[in-house]
């Protein structure tokens, strides 16, 4: 007998209340029940030729079938390690990635990206899975054994430890070599740890994973800013190779008035809640102004604030690059979003923020990402008051460690310049993620880890 499709029976990940996880910056998605994801890998179809399709969706290309199989096997080691093959953070990115517009957006049950056409169903709840898996293991104590190969006798240093300066460490550590990363705060995961609220990734995974890469030997130097504490160029004098994965951080506005008193960048405000425990006084009511997933972070955190919070982005909800469901989790919490709105001055008085000026936006022809572009709609201009803005758009790389090396160069906005193998224009120095890239998701940043350690792998080896 074929296999019933089941289009559209798709298990709902359980969630505190909007009134219960807006007091607390405890995590809000509970994740499945072992009986819930079982049912909900059943309802995978187990494509043939799944690499066109929720693999290739992957940026990480995490054989997708595989571990889902596993699951309905009830071998929940076997999906564990069939995950970490590509993907060695499955917690983390079954929490944060994309799914929609990812590995569930090629799902077949909802589009046949070999067709190019959509389905009539719900996607197989590819992301909630993962992080099942990952969680059952941290959970249980269960130990995966991961042994590397024989040392080398090859010394790696790596600058940052955010997600493809992690990704990076763990292939080289076991390939044998020994790996140093250099990290400016005082702990690992980088916009994992500081730019993502605890609501939606609780800290506690990050301290796990730690923990994974000392039994492989990896060691951090902690509270070292490369290019202060101790120069780039010595730290290439001292090893056999180092790869750059510093990220983004600097942000930049650009208006009138962003130089009040309570004008913030998102990545300020998120540092100081989630990695200091600080209480940044946003006064009663903020606008972030911004359609991403810093911006959705930052609404996030000031919502556990008790502030008033505004989101003004001038495109729409379709064309953010957040996740949809949390645009919904954010306005059931009490967020007000206003879509096709573009900050145009910050309005001030004695020095402070009093409110932003705004005008309303419609959509044009496409631009060069190919998202309609936006046109203002005169006379729309208008006020919203408040005590505090937070911008989260306007990221730039921040050339600190790189920048007493004249020899790497950089693209026109501050980043490295790589070729296809990752190389830089120095020779036996590497650089991948968001430094070469702009900012990016979690996922394509550890991917380009991996991809790069490999290339770093050959140089050491002498097989380039």
């Amino acid at each position: 007998m074929p296999k019933k499709i089941r289009y559209f029976d798709r298990n709902k990940e359980p969630f505190l209340s909007p009134e219960e996880r807006v007091k607390t910056f405890k995590e809000y998605a509970l994740g499945f029940s072992v009986n819930m994801a079982v049912d909900e890998a059943k309802r995978c179809l187990f494509c043939k030729d799944a690499e066109k399709r929720c693999i290739k969706g992957c940026p990480i290309h995490v054989d997708i079938p595989g571990f889902i199989k596993k699951i309905t096997e009830g071998d929940l080691v076997g999906a564990y390690k069939k995950i970490i093959e590509t993907d060695i953070f499955p917690s983390i990115c079954g929490r944060v990635c994309p799914q929609e517009r990812q590995c569930e957006g090629s799902c077949i049950l909802y589009y046949d990206t070999v067709r190019n056409r959509k389905n009539k169903g719900l996607p197989v709840s590819i992301g909630a899975l993962e992080k099942f898996v990952g969680d059952f293991i941290r959970i249980s104590g269960i130990e995966i054994e991961e042994i590397p190969d024989p040392p080398t006798g090859k010394r790696v240093a790596i600058i940052g430890a955010g997600p493809a300066g992690l990704g990076c460490a763990y292939d080289l550590a076991m390939k044998g070599h020994k790996v140093y990363v250099y990290e400016a705060l005082p702990k690992i995961g980088g916009v994992m740890t500081y730019g993502i609220p605890s609501a939606r990734l609780s800290k506690e995974i990050i301290d796990y994973e730690y923990e994974r890469f000392k039994k492989l030997g990896v060691e951090f130097i902690f509270g070292c800013v490369v290019g202060r504490s101790k120069s780039l160029r010595e730290i290439i004098n001292e090893y056999d190779a180092v790869f750059i994965a510093s990220g983004y951080g600097r942000g930049r506005l650009g208006l009138k008035g962003d130089d009040l008193e309570n004008v913030y960048s998102a990545i300020e405000v998120l540092m100081r809640v989630n990695l200091f425990g600080e209480r940044v006084d946003l006064g009663k009511k903020t606008v972030i102004i911004g359609g991403g997933f810093t911006a959705i972070d930052a609404a996030i955190t000031a919502l556990r604030l008790g502030v008033e919070t505004h989101v003004v982005y001038r495109r729409t909800r379709e064309t953010s690059s957040a996740r949809q469901e949390e645009w919904d989790h954010i306005k059931e919490e009490g967020a007000f979003i206003h879509w096709l709105t573009q900050p145009v001055e910050i309005l001030g008085e004695e020095g402070k923020v009093r409110g932003i000026k705004c005008i309303k936006m419609t959509l044009g022809e496409k631009d060069e990402s190919g998202r309609p572009r936006p046109v203002p709609v005169p006379n729309s201009e208008h006020i919203i008051d408040c005590d505090s803005v937070i911008f989260a758009i306007g990221q730039d790389p921040n050339p600190v460690s790189y920048e007493d090396v004249p020899e790497i160069k950089r693209d026109k906005w501050g980043g490295i310049m790589v070729n296809e193998r990752y190389e830089t224009t120095l020779e036996g120095v590497f650089a991948g993620g968001d430094v070469i890239s702009g900012g990016d998701t979690v996922v394509k940043a550890l991917a380009q880890g991996r991809e790069a350690a490999k290339f770093i792998h050959e140089y050491l080896m002498g097989t380039k």
